[in-house]
């Protein structure tokens, strides 16, 4: 990975974002077993934990529109 890596951001459901020494960004949850998640910048790091943050979810059905 690029060696060392040092937390940038924590949020309240346990998602990590660090930087490596490389200057790469990585994504890590806390439920999530496995490796660091390479992603592409900070922005997608963030995003990366909300894709976390919605494997909770249960979608609702859809209301069907009525003509």
């Amino acid at each position: 990975m690029g060696g060392q890596l040092h937390l940038v951001g924590l949020t309240g459901d346990g998602c990590r974002i660090a930087r490596d020494g490389a200057g790469g960004y990585v994504v890590n949850h806390a439920e999530v077993d496995g490796a660091w998640q390479r992603v592409a910048n900070l922005p997608a790091a963030y995003a990366v934990c909300e894709r976390f943050n919605q494997r909770d979810v249960v979608p609702l059905p859809r209301r069907r529109e009525q003509a």
